[in-house]
C-alpha cells in the first residue's frame, strides 16, 4: 500500500509539473512580434488612427486636441448663474479630471509640462469667471470691507471642489492669477488653432513646473511615451509606465476625495473649513441682499434723517448679520458680519443714532427675539421722535418740522398715520425678503402689532377708530335715505289706490 501510493503520489507530481510548464509557455511572449496592436495599447493608440494599424508617423506628439470632444466641451463651457454652483463644479470637475488623466497617460517631460499648463490656464479661466458671475456680490462685499482671509478661503475651496486637491492660499493666487493674465492679455491661448504655437508652448512649460498649484509634475526623461517597436507596432516607453500607474492612482484618490466631501461642510483644507457650493449660494444672496435693498440706510422708502429712525433702521441691518449666522457654523460667517457692521459704523458717532441702535441691538442680543427687538425698539425710536417734535429747542430742523414724518417727509395730502403704516409695512416686507434669501422664509417675520401703550400704536388705533365713525356715520345716512324712500313708495300707494 506504501509503494502504491509513492507511486500515485510521483504520478500526480509529474502531471502538475507538465501543466505548469504548458501554462508558462503560453504567458512567454513570441519571438517574433505580430503587426496587431495589443489590448494594452489600444487606449493609446486610437489617437493615431484605427486600432490595429501601424503608426505612420514616429514623431507625432500628443497633444489635448486629441480629445476632441473633451477639450472643447472645457473650452466652451461657462458659467451659468441661474444653475446650482454644485452642479456646475460637478460638471467643470469632470471635464477637468478626464483630461488631465489623458495627459498624464499619453505625455511625459516636456510635452506633459507643455499640456497641463495649457490645461490649467483654461481651468484657472474658467474658475475666475464663476467668480465674476455666481459669486460677485459676495467677492464684491468681502473685497470692499478688506476680508482678505476669506477671500482667499473661497478662491482655495472652490479650486478643491473641482479639482479634488488641497492647496495653500499662496498656490490658489499663483493658479488664478494665471487665468487673469492670460484673460487681460485677450490672447488666444487655449484654441485648438493655437496648439502649435512654440511661445505659447515654452511659457506653459515654465508656468507649470514653476507654479503649478498641482501635485502632478512633469516627469523627468524623453518627451514621448511611444515609439515604434518591430514590425512597426505602437510600443509604450518602459520608463513610462510606472509613473502612469502612480498618477492614475493619484487621479482615482482625487475623485474619492471629491465623493467624499461633496456634502460636507468641514473637509479640511490647510487646517481651515473647505466651503461647499450650498454654503457660497447662500452667503452670495445674503451679500447681494445686503447690497440691495438689505441695507435699510440706503432703502429710498426710509428717506428721513432724523436720529430715531436712523438708529432704528441701523440696529435692523445689524441685527441681519447676527441672524444670519446665528444658524450657520461657516468659515464667512464673522467675515460677511463685520461687513455689514461697517454699513453702519459710520452712523454711530451721533449720540442720539447711538442711543436708539444700543437699545434695540441689547434687546436682541439678551433676548435672540428679532421680533421683540424691532418691535419695542419702534415704540422706543418714535417716543424720542414726538417728544422731539414737540420740544421747541428742535423745530428749526427739517428732522423733526410739522411736515416730518417718522420714516419720511409727508407727501402732499398725507397724514402722520399713513406714512407711519406704510413705513411699518416696507420693513415687515424687506424683513420677509431677508429671510427668503437666506433660504430661511419659513421662519416667522417681524410684525409691528398695535400696542396701546406705545405712541404708534395709539396713533394707529386713533386712525383705525376714526375711520370706524365715518363708517358708522355713512350706514346712518344711508338707512335714513332708504327709510324715506319706503315711506315716499307707501305715500305714493295709499293715494293711488285709496285717494
Amino acid at each position: 500500500m506504501i509503494t502504491e501510493a509513492a507511486k500515485r503520489t510521483a504520478e500526480t507530481r509529474e502531471e502538475w509539473k507538465k501543466e505548469q510548464s504548458e501554462k508558462e509557455e503560453k504567458k512567454e511572449p513570441k519571438a517574433e512580434h505580430t503587426s496587431r496592436d495589443t489590448p494594452e495599447l489600444s487606449r493609446q493608440s486610437k489617437w493615431f488612427g484605427i486600432e490595429g494599424k501601424l503608426l505612420e508617423n514616429a514623431e507625432q506628439k500628443w497633444t489635448l486636441e486629441m480629445e476632441e470632444e473633451l477639450w472643447q466641451a472645457l473650452l466652451q463651457w461657462m458659467p451659468v448663474q441661474e444653475q446650482d454652483l454644485s452642479r456646475q463644479l460637478e460638471e467643470l470637475s469632470k471635464l477637468y479630471l478626464a483630461l488631465l488623466e489623458a495627459v498624464l497617460t499619453h505625455t511625459v517631460g516636456e510635452e506633459q509640462a507643455v499640456q497641463m499648463g495649457r490645461l490649467e490656464e483654461v481651468l484657472s479661466q474658467k474658475l475666475n469667471l464663476l467668480l465674476d458671475i455666481d459669486l460677485k456680490d459676495l467677492m464684491a462685499i468681502l473685497e470692499e470691507n478688506h476680508e482678505t482671509e476669506a477671500l482667499k478661503k473661497i478662491k482655495s475651496s472652490i479650486y478643491q471642489q473641482t479639482t479634488g486637491e488641497k492647496i495653500s492660499y499662496q498656490a490658489a493666487d499663483r493658479f488664478y492669477a494665471k487665468g487673469r493674465l492670460a484673460a487681460s492679455k485677450s490672447q488666444r491661448y487655449f484654441m485648438p488653432e493655437s496648439a502649435g504655437s512654440g511661445t505659447v508652448r515654452e511659457r506653459s512649460a515654465e508656468n507649470t513646473s514653476s507654479s503649478s498649484p498641482s501635485s502632478f509634475r512633469a516627469s523627468s526623461g524623453e518627451g514621448m511615451i511611444y515609439r515604434l517597436g518591430k514590425g512597426g507596432n505602437i510600443q509604450i516607453s518602459q520608463g513610462s509606465d510606472s509613473q502612469r500607474r502612480s498618477e492614475e492612482a493619484q487621479i482615482g484618490q482625487r475623485i474619492r476625495t471629491l465623493h467624499q466631501n461633496g456634502g460636507k461642510t468641514d473637509s479640511p483644507v490647510q487646517g481651515k473649513t473647505t466651503l461647499t457650493g450650498r454654503e457660497l449660494e447662500t452667503a452670495n444672496r445674503f451679500a447681494a441682499h445686503m447690497q440691495g435693498s438689505g441695507n435699510l440706510l440706503k432703502h429710498p422708502g426710509f428717506s428721513a434723517r432724523n436720529e430715531e429712525v436712523v438708529g432704528l433702521l441701523s440696529a435692523l441691518t445689524t441685527i441681519k448679520g447676527q441672524v444670519y449666522g446665528a444658524a450657520r457654523n461657516s468659515a464667512l460667517k464673522h467675515p460677511l458680519q463685520n461687513a455689514v457692521n461697517q454699513f453702519v459704523d459710520y452712523y454711530l458717532t451721533q449720540k442720539g443714532i447711538y442711543k436708539v441702535y444700543n437699545y434695540t441691538t441689547n434687546l436682541y442680543e439678551r433676548t435672540g427675539s428679532s421680533q421683540k427687538a424691532a418691535e419695542e425698539g419702534l415704540d422706543y425710536a418714535y417716543r424720542l421722535f414726538l417728544a422731539k417734535k414737540e420740544d421747541p429747542a428742535y423745530s428749526s430742523q427739517a428732522a423733526y418740522s410739522e411736515r416730518a414724518g417718522f420714516f419720511q417727509m409727508l407727501l402732499k395730502g398725507q397724514s402722520p398715520e399713513a406714512e407711519l403704516r406704510r413705513g411699518i409695512y416696507l420693513l415687515e416686507e424687506n424683513w420677509r425678503e431677508f429671510l427668503k434669501e437666506i433660504g430661511e422664509k419659513e421662519k416667522k417675520g417681524i410684525s409691528f402689532k398695535m400696542q396701546r401703550h406705545s405712541p404708534w400704536g395709539i396713533l394707529l388705533e386713533a386712525g383705525g377708530t376714526a375711520r370706524q365713525e365715518k363708517g358708522k356715520k355713512k350706514r346712518l345716512l344711508l338707512a335714513e335715505i332708504a327709510g324715506a324712500a319706503v315711506l315716499l313708495v307707501l305715500y305714493l300707494i295709499y293715494h293711488l289706490f285709496f285717494g
